[in-house]
């Protein structure tokens, strides 16, 4: 039971690490700091997140 509840923790906060490396990543698109190449390694998020997250934001634009 105790192993469960360390799992889903840890679950728990890589998602929000992963959350808040993407909320970054579309505030620096947004202020247009950097290349895509650099907010990725920034963020560290993958090339292809940011390219699909700066394709949204242009989208909704």
């Amino acid at each position: 039971m105790q192993r469960g509840m360390e799992q889903g923790l840890q679950r728990g906060m890589e998602q929000g690490l992963q959350q808040k490396a993407v909320e970054t990543a579309i505030n620096f698109l947004k202020m247009k700091l950097g290349t895509i190449e650099q907010i990725a390694q920034g963020t560290g998020l993958s090339l292809e997140e940011v390219q699909e997250l700066a394709a949204k934001a242009e989208a909704s634009a």
